[in-house]
């Protein structure tokens, strides 16, 4: 399969994946620096899929708070998730490169996989894929 940047749908098969990874990583070892880093690859992969979906166009940025506020352009139900993303986005840099203060990393896992979960439940209810009608419809 050939993805499309352009395509909200590839983003979200993307960002699903790497939420089922990050479940299964959490299930294997707990709370880890990878699963920190695969948590906001989704939660990113997400945002950009909403994003694209309003006719937003990419930018190859990592920042979850930058997309958050380009989020809340569109609706205001984004508000909600500001913390999430200031600290999703804080432990992704601080496990990402040597360097960074790894002592909080992930001790707030289950808060913020909570939080991406409700985050992910806005998007969906704010994007729905196209019906097999409407797609109908459009071809023809």
């Amino acid at each position: 399969m050939k993805t499309d940047e352009s395509n909200p749908q590839h983003w979200f098969l993307l960002a699903a994946e790497r939420m089922s990874a990050a479940d299964v990583l959490y299930a294997q070892s707990g709370s880890t620096y990878s699963g920190i880093e695969i948590l906001h690859e989704a939660v990113e992969r997400y945002l950009k899929g909403f994003l694209i979906s309003r006719g937003w166009s990419l930018r190859k940025v990592h920042d979850l708070t930058f997309l958050n506020d380009e989020a809340k352009s569109f609706d205001n139900g984004f508000t909600a998730f500001d913390d999430l993303c200031e600290s999703l986005t804080e432990q992704f840099w601080a496990q990402h490169y040597p360097g960074g203060d790894l002592s909080t990393v992930g001790s707030d896992y289950e808060n913020l996989h909570q939080q991406a979960g409700q985050l992910i439940d806005l998007i969906q209810a704010l994007v729905t894929p196209p019906s097999a009608d409407d797609a109908e419809s459009n071809a023809k």
